[in-house]
């Protein structure tokens, strides 16, 4: 400093050192030029390198040395050259090309034209003229970028392994889930099969016991498991779309056919906040959209739907005939 204490440069500025060797980066600082060289004369330390480049694909990092101040006039210089600035912030890597830099700017790669380092160079200055970098110095960075980049797509294998892993299993259990569904869906049938033909012959006989309790009916217990079933399926399957109320008792128990009904809720999952052309919006509402869908007998079921805020929909199945009282509702139902 220039009474006479020794000092430290962090991020661009002078900072008188503390006890212990320390310095408070609370307390004001001062640019560096106005410091005395370590030997105490006035003599200029001479020009020294105050940015350099890193270029990627598409993005290049210009390096800055010096205040928070001369990151900013940076930026504004490269922005009036044209370059798009991406972000800035400090630098926590190692020097590059000798530049012991504090701060970069994130900037896109011109894709025709000048050279960026002449863009660099027009905005910003030229370097002084000072010995560059050996060849050896070169290569070692050069090293360490690779190193870098290769640690890097490591870390990426890494993670895409783990997700195919993750998908695979969750493939193979939606798998199962809908085999545990169709052999449900089977059940039920024949269960309603034999209901019809006990309803039409004659009566079971009753149990010699007299007092022995009546086995409960199958097609109760079914219809409720084959809910469940339908429920867990959509949810694995299709977790951005949320049934509402009692779609999935219509689903189970109204519908003879459900193929329609998940075609529909595929296109909503597979749509952002606008359906398929197949949808329509629904009268007298705000933000829902109605589909018409089979129930394997007619074209009576309608699917109505509304995009989520957080991304999703949420959906509700019914029939034609309670359209009025499930449009009354739909608009009563906040978001």
């Amino acid at each position: 400093m220039r009474d006479g204490r020794p000092a430290a440069v962090w991020r661009g500025l002078a900072f008188p050192v503390g006890p212990g060797d320390t310095i408070d980066v609370s307390a004001p600082g001062v640019a560096p030029s106005e410091c005395l060289p370590a030997d105490g004369s006035l003599a200029p330390a001479g020009p020294a390198r105050r940015w350099a480049i890193i270029e990627g694909v598409e993005e290049a990092w210009v390096l800055i040395a010096g205040s928070v101040a001369d990151r900013d006039a940076a930026e504004t210089r490269l922005r009036r050259a044209g370059l798009e600035v991406l972000r800035s912030g400090p630098w926590l890597g190692e020097p590059v090309d000798g530049l012991d830099a504090d701060w970069f700017v994130r900037v896109v790669r011109p894709p025709t034209g000048r050279p960026l380092a002449a863009l660099v160079e027009g905005s910003l200055g030229a370097h002084p003229s000072a010995a560059g970098p050996s060849d050896e110095a070169r290569e070692d960075l050069r090293a360490r970028l690779v190193r870098a980049e290769l640690d890097r797509a490591r870390a990426e294998a890494a993670a895409l392994r783990e997700e195919v892993a993750r998908l695979k299993e969750d493939a193979s259990t939606a798998a199962n889930l809908a085999e545990r569904l169709a052999g449900l869906e089977a059940d039920l049938a024949r269960a309603r099969e034999e209901l019809t033909r006990q309803g039409h012959g004659s009566l079971p006989r009753a149990p010699d016991d007299a007092s022995a309790p009546a086995p409960a009916p199958a097609s109760p217990r079914l219809a409720r498991r084959l809910q469940e079933e339908i429920a867990t399926v959509l949810e694995s399957l299709l977790p951005r779309v949320r049934l509402l109320r009692d779609s999935i008792v219509v689903a189970s128990g109204e519908f003879r056919d459900r193929a329609s009904f998940y075609r529909a809720l595929r296109e909503l999952a597979e749509s952002a906040a606008r359906p398929p052309p197949s949808w329509t919006k629904l009268r007298g509402t705000e933000g829902w959209w109605e589909r018409h869908v089979s129930t394997g007998e007619d074209d009576a079921g309608r699917l109505y739907a509304r995009a989520l805020a957080g991304g999703g929909w949420e959906a509700l199945l019914s029939h034609k005939g309670e359209q009025d009282r499930d449009i009354a509702w739909l608009r009563r139902l906040p978001r």
